[in-house]
């Protein structure tokens, strides 16, 4: 992918450049400036611009880095491998997650979902219990003793 690609998607997706502008934070003549190679976006700009297309934001962020630094590009070219690797990796991890959780018994699903519960709870507090305390539902305010204790008493 291109910046002059990317922009397109990315106006596509806003419904006009002046949308896309707005949205981005710049004006469209900087956006026009991009496209025809006036000038350079910065990363966060082509973040913004993937983000608003729809698109994966570091991935694009790397291709794109990619044809606009060329001196660099060997670095870009390994962070967008890095990318894909992880995606891979995490892809094969949730799918194997899925399956296992998909295959196991409901006795161990009840077991192991007591066992979130009993972590995720303090000790010593059940769920009713507030840990704060009660608010009164009186209709009189309470009196503070101290305060009445602290003032001097009243000459007969």
């Amino acid at each position: 992918m291109n910046i002059s690609s990317l922009i397109e998607l990315a106006k596509d997706a806003a419904g006009s450049y002046g949308e896309l502008a707005e949205r981005i934070g710049r004006p469209a003549s900087r956006i026009s400036d991009w496209k025809a190679g006036r000038r350079r976006p910065d990363a966060a700009d082509i973040m913004l611009l993937a983000e608003v297309a729809g698109q994966p934001v570091f991935e694009t962020l790397a291709e794109i880095e990619m044809e606009l630094d060329t001196e660099r590009s060997s670095v870009w070219q390994r962070a967008l491998g890095n990318l894909r690797a992880a995606g891979v990796a995490a892809t094969v991890v949730l799918g194997a997650t899925a399956v296992v959780s998909l295959t196991s018994k409901p006795a161990d699903a009840a077991e192991k979902a007591q066992e979130n519960k009993d972590l995720a709870r303090p000790a010593g507090i059940e769920p009713a219990t507030p840990a704060f305390g009660v608010l009164s539902t009186r209709r009189n305010p309470l009196k503070i003793n101290a305060l009445h204790a602290s003032r001097p008493a009243k000459s007969r």
